[in-house]
């Protein structure tokens, strides 16, 4: 009954208030009319529905099933009264699944994204519980609004525009005092006329202020303050969250409504942090995130409008108190919402707040600390402690209930710490703070299971890079090292490699892309972790000691690397590890570059310890990868063979000797390393025993290979010459590196385990192939010692055409040729 009557009094001064001025009695009476016969209407579908409801079967009395055909119960719809009593919702009866319903269905049982769950949400509204009451509670409240407007405009009300107002001020009292009497019978009916009648008062008051200018803007804005606070309180005491989202949404709306232009921001930002209290007020009673949620948008959106446009540095002692108590109420709510959730989900983490709140409020500090020294470093440190003390408090109070804000609370006090140092030497801070967050949004997501936030924070690690390069690098700014140049690379790279980490591990139906991001993430942070060091250290360092630098970090970076990724379990860190020598070409390009030796600019001892940490890399990882190690093991040797050569070649060069004492120098030392290995075959266990294939084999052939290629190369070209010395046949320094490699060649092809490698015939061809190079070779020495001795010049054409050569080495052919008979 009073539902009729209060849409009948809704009808009467809809008639009133559109009808035309002189038969306003008509259409009052015919709009009063309509409303009682659309209640009536209402009752009867209410009716109609109660009649589709099971019947109580009394004991022994015949239920309707048994005289007719029931339809299969609908799924239970999420209500208001739901929310009301949690513990009733979910104990909810439904339907028992056949099995062959219950494999489908646990199939399609996957998380929405966004735009599905607001459609559903939409949808619902519109199509369940009383949908004439809800339709009719929206049109109202659009109604009213145009309403007032086209009122005035086309003069269709007699009476005064105060009385007409208050007539409407009247209504929605109306309907907000029968929605609350009814609240314990038809509760969403009864929270529909409430939510109208507070948003027509909404309305009415800005109407009053602004279009008639009836009331002052002090009078409206107090209004409503007492109009958000009071939907506000009744909306926790009915349990209603969207009663407080449209009185939250109009008191944030308030400002802008009745706004002259001529407001101060004390007044705003005052009014504002009313709201606020008021959000943290309910929070402390309700878990309600859309309400949080809406109260941070409008909080940080409005004040960052208002900064954009009218922030001065004279404004700043009246400004930082307001963002600095926004910042701690909604690092409250976020603890609030975390502690109101039900049992089986205490403790969950709303991102939106956790990590937008720091995010967007030191943005907002940035610019109101940009004339102050060290202002932004200053902040960050603050907010890091403050992170680091909630999070210490939060685990000693609740301990693993909230594990996950803890982690949460203590990833951002380690983040906001780390940006500190840059911060204090320069302002270049946005590109890393996007990493930190894109690192964050991707914990959370894996932590949540939300693909948008692994998704987001990935591509948000990738821009950061991309936005720190664009940026470019400020040369000489800073310190050393300590400079936002070098630590904004490394925290794009840290955050890289966290990230990388992160999505590697986590397992679920997009696991085979999150391996590719995960892979795509981590060379990233390789490639900024090198790249920044490489680039600190040509802006720092003089460009001899380059290769010496790049070096030693690259030495340092790559066994940290390994330690990462032992103590990690991360077979990416391990196997990237391997590659290591690889990087060692950039200080060799240098050192070639500027005609330089690897011993120069202490490179003396960067090189060992290159060397040292590739051999530590080796043994560390020697059960692992036990193929690619072993070919690892002969490369590094082939390596240190090539840097000695070149060494031992520059040094012997310096001395004012003939060239060829060079050359044979330098030759010397693949045969040398060669005879260690020989040497020392079966007594170093590591790496000579554990890796014999890959040193004496592989190692020492390659080796000697190389020796004989250098043997036969100077055979071809090089006269020989002994200056300062003389020339002695046989005894000079190219025949005696000729006959090392020979028989250095021989020895290691007659060794029993290299021999019981080889196939036969694969052996004799070796054997064939070492006589054929013996056989020219000693050619080669016998027109050498012509050419010094018998004084024939060293030509081609001259040699070949000296009757003196010709003899001699027919001599010789035939001594050979006698001796191989």
């Amino acid at each position: 009954m009073r539902g009729r009557i209060t849409l009948a009094i809704l009808g009467l001064a809809l008639g009133i208030v559109l009808g035309p001025g002189g038969a306003w009695q008509f259409s009052a009476f015919v709009g009063a009319a309509l409303g009682y016969l659309l209640g009536d209407l209402l009752n009867l579908r209410r009716k109609i529905d109660a009649l589709g409801q099971p019947d109580i079967k009394a004991p022994g009395a015949p239920t309707p099933a048994e005289s007719r055909p029931i339809p299969p119960p609908a799924e239970p719809l999420p209500t208001e009264a739901a929310a009301a009593s949690p513990a009733a919702a979910r104990i909810s009866v439904t339907p028992k699944a056949t099995p062959q319903e219950a494999a489908p269905r646990t199939a399609a049982a996957t998380e929405p994204d966004w735009f599905n769950r607001l459609s559903n949400v939409v949808k619902r509204w519109f199509t369940t519980g009383n949908v004439p009451v809800k339709v009719g509670a929206i049109i109202s409240f659009f109604g009213f609004g145009f309403l007032l407007k086209y009122a005035v405009d086309n003069e269709l009300l007699l009476l005064s525009i105060e009385f007409r107002l208050l007539g409407v001020a009247a209504v929605a009292i109306t309907l907000t005092v029968v929605g609350w009497r009814m609240r314990e019978r038809l509760r969403v009916y009864a929270l529909s006329l409430q939510g109208t009648g507070t948003g027509i008062l909404y309305l009415t008051i800005f109407a009053a202020m602004r279009l008639y200018g009836l009331i002052p803007p002090g009078l409206a804005f107090v209004l409503l303050i007492v109009l958000t606070l009071s939907s506000g309180a009744i909306a926790v005491l009915q349990n209603s969250r969207a009663l407080a989202i449209l009185g939250i949404v109009g008191g944030f709306l308030a400002p802008i409504l009745v706004s002259t232009g001529t407001g101060n921001h004390v007044v705003l930002f005052s009014y504002y942090l009313v709201l606020n209290a008021a959000i943290l007020g309910i929070a402390w009673f309700r878990a309600w995130r859309e309400l949080n949620v809406i109260g941070f948008g409008f909080t940080f959106i409005i004040g960052g409008i208002w900064g954009y446009q009218n922030y001065s540095a004279e404004l700043f002692a009246s400004t930082e108190p307001f963002l600095v108590v926004y910042f701690i109420f909604y690092l409250a709510i976020a603890i609030l919402f975390a502690s109101r959730q039900p049992p089986e989900l205490k403790g969950v983490v709303d991102g939106t707040l956790v990590f937008g709140t720091p995010v967007i409020a030191f943005a907002l500090q940035s610019v109101l600390v940009e004339d102050f020294e060290y202002g932004l470093a200053i902040s960050a440190a603050t907010v890091a402690l403050l992170y680091a003390v909630t999070a210490k408090a939060l685990f000693r109070a609740r301990g693993g209930q909230f594990r996950l804000l803890v982690e949460a609370f203590l990833a951002m006090a380690v983040a906001f710490g780390t940006i500190t140092i840059p911060l204090a030497l320069d302002a270049r801070w946005t590109a890393a703070a996007w990493a930190l967050e894109g690192a964050a949004l991707i914990w959370v997501g894996v932590r949540q299971n939300r693909i948008l936030a692994r998704a987001s924070g990935s591509l948000l690690v990738i821009a950061s890079g991309i936005s720190f390069a664009i940026s470019g690098w400020d040369s000489g700014e800073g310190l050393a090292v300590l400079n936002g140049n070098f630590l904004g690379g490394l925290l794009i790279s840290t955050a890289s490699l966290f990230s990388a980490n992160y999505l590697g591990r986590d397992s679920d139906r997009f696991a085979e892309l999150q391996r590719l991001a995960a892979g795509l993430l981590f060379f990233w942070g390789v490639l900024w972790w090198l790249g920044s060091g490489l680039a600190e250290i040509n802006d720092r360092i003089d460009s001899g000691y380059f290769a010496t630098a790049s070096s030693l970090y690259f030495a340092a970076s790559s066994v940290a690397l390994l330690l990462v990724g032992q103590r990690l379990d991360w077979n990416i860190a391990r196997k990237t590890t391997l590659a290591y020598i690889l990087t060692l070409f950039i200080p060799i390009s240098n050192i070639a570059v500027t005609d330089s030796h690897p011993a120069a600019y202490l490179g003396w001892l960067s090189w060992p310890a290159a060397f040292a940490a590739q051999y530590f890399i080796l043994w560390s990882l020697r059960e692992r990868f036990r193929e690619p190690i072993n070919v690892l093991h002969t490369v590094t040797l082939l390596a240190l063979s090539g840097l000695l050569m070149w060494e031992v070649a520059w040094q012997v060069d310096r001395a004012d000797i003939s060239r060829t004492w060079t050359q044979v120098a330098a030759g010397l030392v693949p045969g040398v390393l060669a005879t260690g290995v020989m040497y020392f075959r079966d007594r170093i266990n590591w790496p000579l025993v554990t890796n014999r294939a890959a040193y004496l084999l592989a190692g020492c052939g390659a080796l000697i290979g190389v020796q004989l290629l250098i043997v036969m190369a100077l055979s071809a070209i090089s006269a020989g010459g002994t200056a300062p010395l003389d020339y002695v046949p046989l005894l000079n320094p190219l025949d005696l590196l000729t006959a090392f490699a020979l028989l250095l060649a021989l020895r290691w092809l007659l060794m029993p385990w290299v021999k019981g490698r080889f196939a036969d015939r694969d052996w004799r061809l070796g054997i064939e192939g070492l006589a054929i190079v013996a056989f020219a070779t000693s050619t080669s020495a016998v027109i050498r010692a012509l050419h010094h001795l018998g004084g024939v010049a060293w030509d081609a054409g001259i040699l070949l055409s000296s009757v003196l050569v010709q003899a001699a080495l027919s001599i010789y052919w035939g001594l050979l040729a006698f001796v191989g008979m």
